[in-house]
């Protein structure tokens, strides 16, 4: 699909587009130098390793390799196209796109993309329905009386957008028809059900308050809907579609991402009205998790907003089973988790409604972290008053605390296993390495695993990169086939020798992508190894008098296979030709000491 686009309309988007504007929506930066930081959102990490460059602005992520432009950024963020991301950026930055971009006909991707539209745009005109039929004055009466006895106020009905789905067999779908939206796309957008007889199909939500779904931009992508008597099911939930994926998106988390950020902490709820009661009694840094365990999209979608989440749990066993389905990912997601297991049938609405906002308030300050979590005695089932139980309980913990891989996150919980057992934290570690010997190298990502010193090639084109007249002389010295490492021949290639230099930026996106991680790495590293011009013109004819020894060494090893394959034919006058070139070549070679030699390459 970039074949499709302009270098002109890219570049411009480019120019319209701050990445660390762009950037800090998503997560929060701070100022490192002339650098931003913050934790990756594409991995794990206690320490930030994200760094956003506003003068190349590109992003790299010195732990796990991730990097681009705002383009590239946009893509993995959000899951688009690159079609998609290149719109998005021009209708943020006010940019109108040539036609071609916005209408691909014909291809399969314009095609998937034209359909996705399709249903954000029917999703758009259903909320608008739905709130439409809860405020009128006969239609919606009932559902309003519902959210007024539930003491949901006008103001966060709006805010929320919440409506109503008449008890009509199509009324929404005939809607949709007369606003030109076809039944095949309305059943497609899971709003509509086909006759099981083939004559046509009916509303999937009738009869129900409906509560929209929005991604974190805040575009209608599903709807929950809940029945206002004890029919069942007493939730009804979109299907999966396009635009939705179960487990992939936060409720509310739109509304409550500015809160989240300011504090740097979340609650994380079970229930849409859970949250909903949590919003209107002031506490908006609060998300739910639309009926499922905590997935690790979910978690990783946390991670852009905050480092500590409290999950409020209700205290049945089907919510204390939930809570230990994702304890493993919890561990790990880089968040400081913190549980609060509600009183005995006690969800937070009714919590609130019976206590208070201060009770609940008070129940934040009380939470308990993971290790107490899964140490209590409601949670593990295990009497820590005996030895018996407390056996049972290590060997329970141990093999989760295995799984956990940054070693002081691993270090603390050991910690605290041993003070809640009344064990020595040295037999606690003995157990634990008894999981998990040989597991760590063997698990560990490739992307994280130690890297090697950079190699005299890389120092070559990390110079040419920021330094133009280092660029120059690398230009006139060197050949890209002269570069062994095929990645860094094509960045060579690319960004230092390629027809772009000098001109308008393209896209990263146009590079492969283990050539992008390098390149951005490459970029994202400044010159601070270097103190000040004579250091990197010392370092630079260093580097290209390595490359010179390899080069002539190389070719002396080629005269002397030649010179052996003309001895062996007995062709007497090419070996002495040969010989004459070898002689002068060896005379010419530039001085080089042995270290040189075992490091060139």
């Amino acid at each position: 699909m970039s074949g499709l686009i302009s270098e002109e309309a890219v570049s411009q988007v480019l120019a319209g587009t701050d990445i660390v504007q762009l950037i800090g929506r998503y997560l929060p930066l701070k100022p490192a130098g002339r650098h931003y930081k913050a934790l990756c959102p594409f991995h794990n990490e206690k320490t930030p390793s994200f760094t956003v460059n506003p003068e190349r602005q590109i992003f790299h992520c010195f732990g796990c390799g991730e990097g681009g432009d705002a383009i590239g950024f946009l893509m993995k963020q959000e899951h688009l196209n690159f079609p998609e991301a290149i719109r998005s950026l021009a209708d943020r930055a006010g940019i109108s796109l040539p036609a071609r971009l916005r209408a691909h006909a014909g291809s399969e991707t314009g095609q998937s993309e034209r359909a996705r539209l399709g249903i954000l745009e029917i999703h758009k005109t259903a909320a608008d329905f739905f709130r439409h039929q809860l405020q009128h004055q006969t239609v919606g009466a009932t559902a309003r009386g519902y959210l007024k006895n539930r003491g949901i106020p006008d103001s966060t009905i709006e805010q929320f957008g919440l409506g109503y789905a008449a008890a009509s067999w199509d009324g929404l779908l005939r809607h949709l028809v007369r606003k030109g939206f076809s039944k095949k796309q309305v059943e497609e957008a899971g709003l509509a059900l086909p006759r099981k007889d083939g004559s046509g199909a009916y509303d999937r939500f009738r009869n129900r308050l409906m509560i929209p779904i929005s991604d974190s931009t805040g575009q209608v992508i599903a709807f929950g809907g809940r029945v206002l008597d004890d029919s069942l099911p007493k939730y009804m939930n979109s299907p999966e579609t396009p635009i939705y994926k179960k487990g992939a998106h936060l409720f509310g988390l739109h509304l409550a991402a500015s809160a989240i950020r300011d504090r740097g902490s979340a609650v994380v709820v079970e229930g849409y009205f859970d949250l909903i009661a949590l919003h209107v009694h002031g506490m908006q840094h609060t998300v739910a998790v639309l009926g499922t365990a905590l997935t690790a999209q979910q978690i990783a979608l946390l991670r852009r907003y905050a480092s500590r989440a409290v999950l409020v749990f209700d205290p049945d066993p089907a919510g204390i089973a939930a809570a230990r389905r994702c304890v493993e990912s919890l561990l790990n997601s880089g968040l400081d988790w913190r549980v609060i297991l509600l009183p005995d049938g006690e969800d937070p609405d009714r919590f609130l409604r019976n206590r208070g906002p201060s009770a609940f308030a008070d129940a934040l300050t009380q939470s308990k972290d993971l290790m107490e979590f899964l140490l209590d005695r409601k949670v593990s089932g295990f009497d820590l008053t005996s030895p018996e139980g407390q056996a049972e309980a290590v060997n329970a913990v141990l093999p989760l605390l295995g799984a956990v891989d940054n070693e002081i996150t691993r270090q603390r919980y050991m910690e605290k296993l041993a003070r809640r057992v009344s064990l020595s934290n040295d037999a606690i570690v003995r157990e634990l390495n008894l999981h998990v010997k040989g597991h760590r190298r063997d698990t560990m990502p490739l992307t994280l695993q130690p890297k090697g010193l950079p190699s005299i090639e890389w120092k070559l084109v990390h110079l040419a990169l920021h330094h133009s007249g280092a660029a120059s002389r690398v230009r006139e010295s060197v050949r890209p086939e002269e570069l062994e490492d095929q990645t860094l021949r094509k960045i060579f290639q690319h960004a230092i020798m390629g027809p772009e230099t000098g001109r308008r930026a393209i896209s990263l996106t146009m590079v492969e992508p283990e050539a992008q991680r390098v390149l951005t790495r490459l970029l994202a590293t400044d010159l601070g190894e270097y103190d000040g011009e004579e250091a990197i013109e010392q370092a630079l004819s260093d580097y290209l008098t390595r490359i010179t020894v390899r080069r002539e060494r190389e070719k002396g090893e080629q005269l002397r296979r030649q010179m052996e394959v003309a001895e062996r034919a007995g062709d007497h006058a090419t070996v002495a030709h040969l010989q004459a070139q070898f002689l002068a070549l060896s005379r010419d070679r530039p001085h080089a000491s042995g270290q040189y030699h075992r490091t060139s390459r």
